[in-house]
């Protein structure tokens, strides 16, 4: 058995209720004939992934977050639908095993969400810098 160095996902594909429903789970290992093994949940063993009829593939998966840093004063500028701007300060930045890193704010709720994944997202401004507020397109 080899253990999963880079992140693979086992993909499954089932009908349930007349509609279809999707799931995945991490490669954990790899057995010595190459086959994927994820954990089977009620065994608690593993299992090849290709071990069921809804089996659907195996895809890349992202690398799983391993640390949360503080937002060290860094802003999520977005634009409004009027043309201008609002910035909110950033309450973390999330550190995937692959070194990346991701920009954490939160909604009015309270709800974390990567700021970058926001249809709105137009940058971030770094500790100290004043935010550029856009101005109403007068042109029309």
């Amino acid at each position: 058995m080899i253990p999963a160095q880079h992140p693979y996902e086992a993909n499954y594909q089932q009908e349930v209720d007349g509609r279809t429903v999707y799931r995945s789970k991490p490669v954990i290992a790899w057995d010595d004939e190459g086959q994927a093994l994820v954990v089977d949940e009620r065994s608690g063993q593993l299992v090849p992934a290709n071990n069921g009829r809804t089996f659907n593939g195996l895809s890349e998966g992202g690398h799983p977050v391993v640390a949360a840093i503080p937002g060290g004063g860094w802003s999520a500028r977005f634009k409004n639908g009027d043309g201008t701007s609002t910035v909110d300060p950033l309450v973390a930045w999330t550190v995937r095993s692959d070194g990346t890193l991701t920009p954490v704010d939160t909604d009015a709720t309270g709800v974390c969400e990567a700021s970058t994944a926001m249809g709105n997202f137009d940058g971030l401004v770094g500790p100290g810098v004043e935010a550029r507020t856009a101005l109403p397109d007068s042109s029309a």
